[in-house]
């Protein structure tokens, strides 16, 4: 098949979007490679949402081959061109000229996008009105990393983060701000772009224009520039402008270079020297004051478990506090959507990859020159890494109790009947007792999770102790009224025994106490992972066990009465601080609510007993004024959990371990 039968089938039915009122104006520089601009074009065409409203410039920079006839016929394109060759520069700043969307997006025509690459740029400049520009991650043809945002050195070299690396490495896949990106792929708001007059003349006809104006919109104008690393496009880098810098266009690299270091030398006075040594500095220098590191057993599951939900919110307040978070999950697992959303939230987030051998603890290692506080999750943990943390850095070390285990394991060791008592079953919690004992002795800081764990451990000789509780945000949405709700509500990861144990009590217990009265009472279980002897209380025809639910919310606003009845378990139980967000009044034990400080009969019924638990149940189903009394009560239940209490108490807690150290 001849080359222009080949033109005419990519041609052939190409239409590109098309709106009167753009958000954004996608503008394509051309110069001659007509097969790389249809490419393109194509790309374009295919991996935009119908939805998304937007119009395409192609600036035709005087080619002399069939550029100007093939693209005239494509449907949608706006087409504007130059008489003479004018350079890249001139060609991007007229096509800005004729946009009419709120964001321009500039793309090589050397380029093929992939799915999401235009609205995950969008997605970061409207999350955040500080983002001037955001660029996409570079690939080249054979897969590899071409670059993940760029990096410039004091004497204004630049380096292409990640060159010729895994392109699904860690460290290149979490949204940071960046020195710049490469103008191959790069959304700019039009307001920024005309304030600045667009791409500086200086640097014609092309190189170091994409860098001076990233430098711009933020030494100049205060603005963030952004790596967006799920926007990705492959490049067929040097097509146009080729690869030797001793001739053509490319020649420009060096000249330009020297312009750049003159125009911005008071500025990269402050930027650290050129070395590979600085590398991993360098891509992480525009994120934070300070760096803390996070291990725990797995990427935190916010919507499955109370523990998980309490780490991601502390995660979410170290970013507030202007941290870099670096988050290991033991497991080397990348679980989605949790990673994701953490790498949206500018989170490093660490995991093991297909066909690398790089494990979790080697990842950690190379980046340990860089981390000022490690925060380690659970006993098993601490012994694991943090002897070794503490051996190759100067990090200080927080050991997170999540709970006390050994207390949790000794009141189950309790529940059981005399004859059950084995030696093995008290040797457990014994042994976990030292553990742990062990572990918040070696920490700098031990957190626990509530003040009564703390006590606890100060009597055990360990007096470095804070205390961080789980963290609640009350709901500020309509709420319905008592006579308009139905049905008892539990809630719980069943992985947690304590929580499986309070649900078959509950049901094989209680509720039979409470039907004898109210017959028509509902009962629903939700939560992650229910094992089959939870599932098989749906036997009781008015339970529903419902598994995992994205979105709970309703049943909160629904369910007249919240249960949580746990006879054994430890630290605070985030599954009462969830209903009290709702005001969604709550029956529980005394194990249930503790370190909560809440008031019975104010803002919480307590019952230790079944038959008490079931009159309480009771109690509070038929009398709307004491239901009135709790939900209007709820929230003072959570004063002290609410994420600007607990920032406040992170902040004291973090800054007097560094001042110490």
């Amino acid at each position: 098949m001849t080359k222009k039968k080949l033109i005419n089938q990519k041609v052939d039915n190409l239409i590109v979007p098309s709106s009167n009122n753009p958000l954004i104006s996608v503008i394509i520089p051309v110069y001659n490679q007509v097969d790389y601009s249809l490419n393109c074009l194509k790309s374009v065409a295919t991996n935009i949402p119908a939805n998304l409203a937007l119009e395409i410039l192609v600036v035709n920079d005087g080619s002399t081959d069939e550029t100007k006839k093939v693209l005239t016929d494509i449907k949608g394109l706006r087409l504007i061109n130059n008489s003479t060759n004018q350079g890249f520069i001139y060609s991007c700043n007229k096509g800005a000229k004729f946009a009419k969307g709120q964001y321009i997006c500039f793309l090589n025509n050397d380029t093929e996008v992939r799915s999401g690459w235009l609205e995950s740029l969008l997605e970061v400049m409207e999350q955040d009105p500080q983002v001037g520009a955001v660029g996409s991650k570079l690939i080249y043809p054979n897969d590899l990393l071409q670059e993940a945002g760029g990096i410039i050195w004091n004497d204004a070299s630049g380096w292409n983060y990640g060159r010729m690396a895994n392109p699904d490495a860690p460290e290149y896949n979490y949204l940071r701000p960046v020195d710049y990106c490469s103008g191959a792929s790069l959304m700019v708001k039009r307001e920024v772009f005309a304030a600045l007059g667009g791409f500086d003349k200086n640097f014609a006809p092309a190189y170091y224009e994409d860098t001076d104006l990233c430098f711009a919109i933020r030494h100049k104008l205060g603005l963030k520039v952004m790596y967006q690393p799920h926007s990705e496009v492959i490049h067929y880098e040097g097509i146009s402008s080729g690869t030797s810098t001793s001739s053509g266009v490319k020649r420009y690299q060096i000249i330009n270079a020297v312009k750049f270091q003159d125009k911005w030398r008071a500025v990269l006075s402050e930027y650290l020297s050129n070395s590979p040594l600085n590398v991993l500095q360098a891509s992480i220098r525009l994120l934070k004051q300070k760096t803390i590191l996070f291990i725990d057993s797995y990427v935190p599951s916010y919507d499955k478990e109370a523990g998980s939900n309490r780490l991601f919110q502390i995660i979410k307040i170290f970013k507030h506090l202007n941290y870099h978070v670096i988050f290991a999950p033991d497991n080397g697992f990348k679980d989605e959507p949790y990673s994701g959303e953490l790498q949206k939230m500018q989170v490093e987030v660490l995991y093991v990859i297909e066909g690398n051998s790089r494990t979790i603890w080697e990842q950690i290692r190379e980046r340990l020159p860089l981390i000022d506080v490690a925060w380690i999750c659970r006993p098993e943990l601490n012994q694991k890494y943090a002897g070794d943390i503490r051996l190759m850095s100067g990090a200080k070390i927080i050991y997170d109790t999540i709970d006390l285990h050994y207390l949790r394991l000794k009141r189950e060791w309790e529940l059981l009947s005399p004859e059950n008592r084995g030696l093995a079953t008290q040797k457990k919690w014994q042994e976990m007792q030292v553990l742990e004992i062990k572990m918040a002795h070696q920490a700098d800081v031990t957190i626990a999770v509530t003040l009564e764990e703390c006590q606890l451990l100060r009597q055990q000789g360990v007096h470095n102790v804070g205390v961080i509780p789980t963290i609640h945000k009350p709901y500020l949405g309509e709420k319905i009224g008592f006579e308009q709700r139905r049905g008892i509500l539990f809630i719980g990861g069943y992985n947690h025994s304590p929580n499986v144990d309070a649900v078959i009590w509950l049901c094989e217990s209680i509720m039979p106490r409470v039907w004898e009265q109210i017959p028509d009472i509902k009962v629903t279980l939700l939560g992650s992972n229910p094992p089959e002897r939870v599932q098989r209380l749906e036997s009781f025809d008015k339970v529903t066990v419902t598994g995992y639910i994205q979105d709970v919310s309703p049943y909160f606003l629904s369910h007249r009465v919240f249960v949580a009845p746990l006879r054994y378990g430890a630290g605070m139980k985030g599954k009462i601080g969830q209903s009290l967000e709702y005001s969604l009044p709550v029956i529980s034990t005394s194990i249930g609510v503790e370190g909560m400080n809440l008031v019975p009969e104010e803002n919480v019924l307590l019952a230790n007993k079944e038959e008490e638990f079931a009159q309480q149940i009771i109690r509070l189903y038929q009398d709307a004024s004491l239901w009135n009394r709790l939900a209007e009560n709820a929230v003072k239940g959570i004063k002290l959990c609410t994420p600007e209490s607990v920032e406040a108490s992170l902040d004291k807690v973090i800054k007097q371990l560094i001042t110490e150290g």
